[in-house]
């Protein structure tokens, strides 16, 4: 690749605005950060600078150019405390929870501890959850009651943050993990919050003070847990318990602020994404009535009314389409950073080191060219199509592509069956769905459905909101 430009006025982009600068593009970005790199990329195309003239952030868009950042992590590294989304204050939990966190390690480090941490996710390792996920979506869907008005979206993320406790940590999210359920629950609610990230200053009566002081508490509750297990001296079957007993082949093992930061991690990969995941996709069946009804008939003539079984989930190749075509269209990450360590070539600019690069997912997966109709929910494209792993990104890719990224899958094909064949849920006519979210994709404010027992009475309802700008409900 032929660089022909070094200077950052050639790179196409947004003015920066009065007063405010460059800065004021990145609380445009904040605001609606799916439209405006929407925006970016129809006015200037797939390589864009946050604000003309500066090389600082950089938005990148489609497969060429998710292929070169996320294959080569020597040039492209994770975003750190100074990148990320979020400020890492130092000498706090926060800062060592995250630096401590896979997805914040570079270089050899980081394929280290991604070698110790792979067998908590094998393939076998995480089949054997099957029995935890089925037994908690029951114990959750027995509180649900036909004509009840439930909020889909607070109840998947309830549901997935009992399994994280129950699989990751080995606490019944009921009894003993109760604490740990509700202290990770306020502290996602923080995490992912707007004013957190826009205000991140350790002043008292801000969300970012109550952050860091969260953190700490479940610093805390971790490291008591690390301390029970090991004073116990069994591997629980829980994802912490081998991690603890993870070794490479030097006989290295984690340390306890390594197994904090990475039990941290697979916190927050495995569980608001998968709700999130999980919402769109019963939000996108209500309102395609025939595809609901050609995977329920799927569904009852696999599994006849019971749990699925990891053994059977191959007899269900609607339902894997249908969560692959809804995670195209919704996919729960809305975008990824990566941070030069060198300078670097990016079509025909060459750029500094320490330039903050933005790829995401949502965008590439609307490329005509690459799904026809991008708009329209079709499960059925997947029949006939089998996109590269840089054109088709829900979990990214490359050496740094999420490790949970089977985990979540499994959960998600054994919990959609268990609901769909018991309960038919409808949206209220005429209710606003607005996608929302800064760096995860949910419905703004949640989802409001009505339960009904499965009657397979089917019929779509009219939306309102910004989703009808990204999903052709017609």
């Amino acid at each position: 690749m032929t660089a022909t430009s070094t200077s950052p006025t050639a790179l196409p982009g947004p003015r920066p605005m009065p007063i405010l600068g460059w800065r004021g593009n990145v609380l445009l970005f904040g605001l609606d950060p799916v439209a405006f790199m929407h925006r970016l990329n129809q006015t200037y195309g797939n390589i864009v600078a946050l604000a003309r003239g500066h090389t600082d952030y950089v938005f990148v868009f489609g497969p060429e150019y998710n292929q070169q950042v996320l294959s080569n992590p020597d040039v492209f590294h994770a975003s750190d405390a100074d990148n990320g989304p979020i400020r890492l204050t130092e000498g706090t939990a926060l800062a060592r929870i995250f630096s401590n966190g896979l997805n914040q390690m570079n270089g050899p480090r980081h394929k280290q501890q991604r070698r110790l941490m792979m067998p908590a996710l094998h393939k076998k390792r995480i089949e054997a959850y099957r029995d935890d996920i089925v037994a908690l979506t029951e114990r959750r869907l027995a509180g649900w009651r036909p004509g009840q008005s439930v909020d889909i979206l607070k109840e998947m993320r309830q549901l997935t943050l009992s399994i994280a406790v129950k699989t990751l940590l080995g606490l019944d999210p009921n009894l003993e993990g109760e604490t740990t359920r509700r202290t990770v629950e306020r502290w996602q609610n923080l995490f992912f919050a707007i004013p957190t990230i826009l205000l991140p200053f350790n002043i008292p009566g801000l969300p970012y003070r109550r952050l860091l002081a969260l953190t700490e508490r479940l610093a805390g509750e971790f490291q008591a847990m690390i301390d029970r297990k090991r004073a116990a001296g069994i591997d629980e079957g829980d994802a912490l318990s081998m991690l603890m007993q993870a070794q490479d082949e030097d006989g290295a093992r984690l340390t306890d602020d390594e197994l904090i930061g990475q039990a941290g991690t697979l916190f927050v990969a495995g569980h608001e994404t998968t709700a999130s995941a999980l919402t769109w996709t019963l939000f996108l069946l209500s309102q395609h009535p025939r595809v609901l009804t050609d995977l329920l008939d799927e569904i009852n003539g696999a599994l006849r009314g019971e749990a699925p079984r990891v053994e059977r989930l191959g007899e269900l190749p609607l339902l894997e389409r249908v969560i692959k075509e809804s995670m195209r269209l919704l996919p729960p990450f809305i975008w990824q950073l990566r941070i030069s360590s060198v300078p670097f070539d990016l079509g025909p600019y060459h750029l500094p080191p320490k330039t903050t690069v933005a790829l995401s997912s949502i965008i590439t997966h609307r490329i005509p060219d690459l799904y026809p109709q991008p708009n329209k929910f079709l499960p059925e494209r997947w029949l006939g199509i089998d996109p590269s792993p840089y054109e088709y990104l829900p979990f990214s890719a490359g050496p740094r592509m999420c490790l949970g990224a089977a985990f979540a899958m499994l959960e998600i094909k054994l919990v959609l069956p268990i609901i769909l064949q018991r309960y038919r849920l409808t949206l209220p006519p005429k209710t606003r769905v607005d996608r929302s979210g800064l760096v995860l994709s949910a419905p703004k404010g949640g989802l409001p459905m009505r339960i009904a027992a499965q009657d397979r009475q089917f019929t779509k309802s009219e939306v309102r909101g910004n989703i009808r700008s990204w999903v052709d409900l017609d």
